[in-house]
């Protein structure tokens, strides 16, 4: 199987080091950090690199490619908690307990960076601004896992959509693609794990969306044709598909 080309061996050379652990550091402070990133390897579509409930021991960078993060459903089935792009950190939420908290499947090859978290403590000792800029990408997670919760939990199928989508183009427009046309990594299925609907839902939502000129889809290529529109979507408690 191919997989990407590795990136460059620095932390200093990467594309994505503002969003990841390093941002800010610099000269000796990132040389150290370097030091303390154990290897770069090639990760292969449905890999899993963190298993929910193994004992915790370093985190992950996404360097290319993109993972899902997701968990056993007590109705048996698979719950989506969230997509990690490159620039993002996996296994965040293993560090209080100890313990991965989700599967991190690979959605496509993939490249990892994997970083020893006995190092990194020993290293944030002594470079403050390294646990600030870690302790800042927990409150981080922490919002946006609240807010997921409370969105989901309050939103209709069409609200859910339309912020999604949303929140993927902008995601991929930070990181220099183009925040309205872009490809789907994830299935339909992960699409309907993550919003908490059934396939055929996020299927007729599509094409809804597409009828009323919001987007225009092909498979997995997605182009969002009216921000705008989907932005009053995402917004409006009373829309619904009806």
């Amino acid at each position: 199987m191919n997989h990407p080309s590795l990136p460059p061996a620095t932390c200093a050379n990467c594309h994505w080091r503002a969003l990841c652990l390093p941002s800010g550091l610099a000269g000796g402070a990132l040389d150290e950090f370097e030091r303390a990133v154990s290897q770069r390897r090639a990760v292969a579509r449905h890999e899993c690199v963190e298993t929910g409930g193994a004992p915790f021991g370093q985190l992950h960078a996404v360097l290319s490619g993109q993972f899902k993060l997701q968990r056993a459903a007590p109705d048996g089935g698979v719950q989506v908690l969230g997509f990690a792009m490159p620039g993002d950190l996996l296994g965040l939420d293993a560090i209080g307990p100890g313990r991965y908290g989700s599967d991190a499947v690979a959605l496509s090859d993939s490249v990892i960076c994997a970083i020893p978290y006995p190092g990194l403590e020993t290293l944030m000792a002594q470079q403050p601004a390294l646990a600030r800029r870690l302790s800042h990408l927990l409150s981080a997670s922490l919002a946006q896992r609240q807010e997921q919760m409370l969105f989901l939990g309050n939103a209709r199928a069409p609200q859910r959509l339309a912020r999604l989508l949303l929140d993927l183009g902008g995601r991929y427009g930070e990181r220099g693609g183009s925040a309205t046309s872009f490809q789907l990594c994830m299935s339909r299925e992960d699409l309907a794990a993550y919003l908490a609907l059934t396939v055929e839902s996020v299927s007729r939502l599509l094409s809804m969306f597409k009828q009323n000129g919001l987007l225009a889809v092909s498979n997995r290529a997605i182009e969002l044709r009216d921000t705008a529109g989907l932005r009053a979507v995402a917004a409006a408690p009373a829309y619904s598909a009806n």
